[in-house]
This record gives C-alpha cells, sequence and structure tokens, in this order.
C-alpha cells in the first residue's frame, strides 16, 4: 500500500487545496465573493498540443497560454439548490510561482464581483476584451491595471502593486514554498505566453475585424473590416475622398463588442477562436444579453 505522504496520487488534491485556501484568504478581505469550483490543467489550447506542425522548416507553432478564467454558475450541488463558479488556474502559471499565482486569482476574483455586482466588465461580443469596468474592480482586488487599452485583451493585463504583495506576503511565501505540480511554463519549446500587448498582424487572415472611419464631418462614417483587407490597399469614402483609417484606441471598444449592437459568443469559445462582427441588430432585440463566462486573463 501507498504511502498517504509520498503517494503521488495526493498531488492534484494537494494542488487544489492550495488554491482554495489561497482563495480563502482573498474572500476574507472581499467578504462579497462567492465560492467557486477549481480546476487546473493546460493553458494551451488542445489543438495546438496535438497537431503540431511536423513540415520540414515549417516554422515553430506558438502556442499561447490562457492562465486562468472564471465561469459563473457553471457547476451544480447536487445537495444545494445554488450553482457553483467554475476557476481555472493553469499549469503553466502555478510553475511561475506564488506570485503569479496570486496574480491569477486576483484577476478572477475582479470578474467574479463584477458577476455579482451585475457589473459588465468584458465585451459582449468578444469575452476576451476587458473593459474599463473590469480595470475599476482590479484596483479595488489590489491589481494594477494598464492605463490604456491594449490590443487585444483591453485592460486585462494587470500586476501586482507592492501594497498588494506585502499584503499577502504569507499566501505568496506558501505557495511557493509548497513545490506544488506544475506544467512546462513559457521556455518550453514552442509555447509562449499570450502577449496582450502584441500588435494585430497587418495580413492576418484569423477573422478579427477592426473598425475604420472616414473623414465625413461631424458625423464620420464607420465600419468593420479585416485587417487583412485593409491592408491591401486604400478604402476611400465617396462622401469625402478621404480614406478608412483606424480610430483612436479607444474607440476600438466598439469594434471589439462592447458597442449597443454587438451580440455575445457562446460558452464554449476559446481565447484564440476567430471573432467576426455580428450583423447589425433591429431596435426591437432589446439588450445584449450577459455571458458570465470570462476568458480571464
Amino acid at each position: 500500500m501507498a504511502d498517504p505522504k509520498t503517494d503521488p496520487g495526493r498531488e492534484g488534491t494537494r494542488l487544489i487545496a492550495a488554491l482554495e485556501k489561497c482563495w480563502t484568504q482573498i474572500q476574507k478581505r472581499h467578504p462579497d465573493l462567492p465560492p467557486v469550483l477549481f480546476i487546473t490543467g493546460t493553458g494551451i489550447p488542445r489543438r495546438q498540443v496535438e497537431k503540431p506542425s511536423t513540415s520540414t522548416g515549417a516554422p515553430r507553432r506558438r502556442q499561447l497560454v490562457t492562465r486562468g478564467h472564471h465561469w459563473a454558475d457553471r457547476w451544480a450541488i447536487a445537495e444545494e439548490e445554488h450553482r457553483l463558479a467554475e476557476l481555472f488556474v493553469a499549469g503553466e502559471t502555478i510553475r511561475d510561482g506564488g506570485e503569479e499565482v496570486l496574480k491569477t486569482l486576483l484577476h478572477e476574483a475582479a470578474h467574479a464581483l463584477g458577476f455579482v455586482r451585475k457589473i459588465q466588465d468584458t465585451s459582449t461580443g468578444d469575452p476576451r476584451w476587458h473593459r474599463k469596468e473590469f480595470a475599476q474592480l482590479a484596483r479595488e482586488t489590489g491589481l494594477e491595471p494598464p492605463r490604456k487599452s491594449e490590443k487585444p485583451l483591453g485592460f486585462s493585463n494587470c500586476t501586482l502593486t507592492d501594497a498588494t504583495r506585502k499584503e499577502y506576503a504569507t499566501v505568496i511565501r506558501q505557495i511557493d514554498g509548497a513545490a506544488l505540480p506544475a506544467l512546462g511554463g513559457a521556455d518550453q519549446e514552442g509555447t509562449e505566453e499570450e502577449d496582450p500587448t502584441k500588435p494585430e498582424t497587418p495580413g492576418s487572415t484569423n477573422g478579427k475585424r477592426v473598425k475604420v472611419v472616414c473623414g465625413c464631418l461631424p458625423n464620420p462614417r464607420a465600419f468593420p473590416v479585416t485587417p487583412k483587407v485593409l491592408a491591401e490597399g486604400p478604402i476611400v469614402c465617396g462622401l469625402c475622398g478621404q480614406p478608412f483609417t483606424l480610430p483612436d484606441e479607444e474607440d476600438q471598444d466598439v469594434a471589439a463588442g462592447d458597442g449597443p449592437d454587438a451580440a455575445p459568443e457562446p460558452y464554449g469559445s476559446t481565447p484564440d477562436a476567430a471573432v467576426a462582427l455580428p450583423e447589425p441588430r433591429s431596435a426591437e432585440a432589446g439588450e445584449p444579453e450577459v455571458f458570465p463566462m470570462h476568458m480571464g486573463n
């Protein structure tokens, strides 16, 4: 019989227990945070793991790591009438140590607060896009969001403040000292963390669209277009004679799906799924439905 203290089968239990203890400490500082059900695994999409490039001389496939996500009301409790949110923490995040784990949990705590308070903190058209409302919630949990929105995730790329590091110093040390099981990180061959600040490739054909505007005043005309089409040559307005160009950074919230005509994606969308703008909705269509799944950081 295996020794329960050294049995490798207990590693999964020990990992989840450590994450639950960390969440309990966060709940003490934010009492309105609900309980969650933790899961873990790789943050790399399965298709990127199972279908590596095998062609001779082919470029290395870029694998993007999702650090975590919060999915409200995901799990049903048989003995209870309420449901639990799912909180996913990637094994690659755990490998990077206590600060990265804490930062991810505080990030997802901000999403959980948004759900409890009925605050729309991500775009209804693209769940990856973190709105200004998320930045406010992130500050409340102890994170510092970027000063302005960044492509392609908005205000997602937050950092730990010095005050938060001191406040959770014991939690960080406990996670670092636990030597939890983890998965290979960004230095693993063919793998890199998703960079929220990396600009879109002009010739990209992934289906994502950006909003372009002309020079008509006072109300410029606008429509969505893929970066590939925009890179092929100028698109000239027939009224003002000026080419359509990208607006200011903040205006891209509408192109990402924050506008009143945006429609949500299904629950099963993934962080690297192609995003296409929906057809315009009629005024009778009502308010867009709010989906409680946030793809996290």
